[in-house]
């Protein structure tokens, strides 16, 4: 009986998001194929429909340093998702038990660890722009 139960649950988790998905993709398609407007020819299939040539390659080389920075960025924006979170639930009500006793301490080690990985890219110049 409590199988049964569970297999209704997970049978209707998986269709819950998965026919929305699979109904909206079949709808776009369906829009596409009745109100698309798609007629190739010759000149709009090539790589520059505007008419210009190409005088150079399209592929060019972008210094590294742009990607360090919005690595360095994603990483110290993310911690903000674990912040407030970890702000709301370590509220000033009376200490009950053992995790709301322990959440400054694992926002300071958190904040900590960050400070070190901040450190140590300042240290090896990756915030150095010249």
């Amino acid at each position: 009986m409590y199988e049964l139960q569970i297999a209704q649950i997970i049978i209707f988790v998986i269709a819950g998001f998965a026919l929305p998905a699979l109904g909206m993709i079949g709808l776009s398609y369906l829009l596409q194929f009745l109100f698309g407007y798609g007629r190739p020819n010759r000149l709009k299939n090539q790589p520059y429909e505007c008419g210009m040539k190409p005088i150079q390659e399209a592929h060019m080389q972008f210094d590294i340093r742009y990607y360090l920075y919005a690595l360095l960025f994603i990483v110290f924006d993310i911690e903000i998702v674990f912040l407030i979170p970890w702000a709301l639930a370590s509220n000033s009500q009376p200490i009950r038990d053992l995790g709301r006793m322990l959440a400054p301490v694992e926002i300071t080690i958190f904040i900590a660890i960050l400070a070190v990985g901040l450190a140590y890219a300042w240290k090896k110049g990756a915030l150095k722009w010249e």
